[in-house]
């Protein structure tokens, strides 16, 4: 791994920012719609956190494990276990669990895709209430940065039309993630 600076995390994070809410502000784009898409400014971030820049240790699995997860809505999607990030903070070792929608794996586009998604202390009081989500993608190495800073709501945080997955049980992190994107977006919402 290459030695990268704090002051390179907080840049790389703010271009992600910039992107991610330009994505949204997309005349093509879901989730925001009607009004809400007008109003759109940008989404909301907590502060860059150097704190929550943590290298983990990636522990592969077999990849033949499938995981059934619930979504916001009535239905269930598959995914398989991919593996472990295994991490430690503020002298405590973490870890959670990535994983690979069984869906996107035959995707030219989407193939690599893996995704983390996860709880906190943040979750209803700062962040979405349903948790977060952290996107990586396939080959992962041995050791790799986490960036919290670099966390995304799902879709169903702005609207209702979407079933997104809820982070399984054992990806609740028992301490507060005061990095990445909070809950809403600078505009006015328009409450449906």
């Amino acid at each position: 791994m290459g030695i990268v600076s704090a002051q390179d995390y907080e840049k790389l994070s703010q271009e992600y920012r910039n992107e991610l809410s330009r994505e949204y502000k997309a005349a093509d784009n879901p989730p925001l719609s009607g009004m809400d898409k007008v109003n759109f400014k940008a989404l909301k971030f907590y502060d860059f956190n150097p704190d929550f820049v943590i290298e983990a240790r990636f522990e592969a699995l077999d990849n033949t494990q499938e995981m059934q997860l619930n979504t916001s809505k009535p239905l269930i999607q598959t995914y398989t276990k991919y593996g472990y990030l295994h991490f430690q903070y503020e002298g405590k070792q973490h870890k959670l669990l990535v994983l690979q929608a069984e869906n996107l794996k035959n995707d030219p586009e989407y193939y690599n895709y893996l995704s983390v998604y996860f709880t906190d202390e943040t979750n209803g009081k700062g962040s979405y209430k349903m948790g977060r989500y952290m996107e990586l993608r396939a080959p992962l190495e041995e050791t790799l940065v986490l960036n919290f800073n670099n966390t995304y709501n799902p879709y169903c945080a702005y609207s209702d039309r979407y079933a997104c997955p809820v982070p399984p049980k054992e990806n609740k992190l028992p301490f507060a993630i005061e990095a990445g994107v909070k809950t809403g977006f600078h505009g006015k919402l328009i409450k449906k």
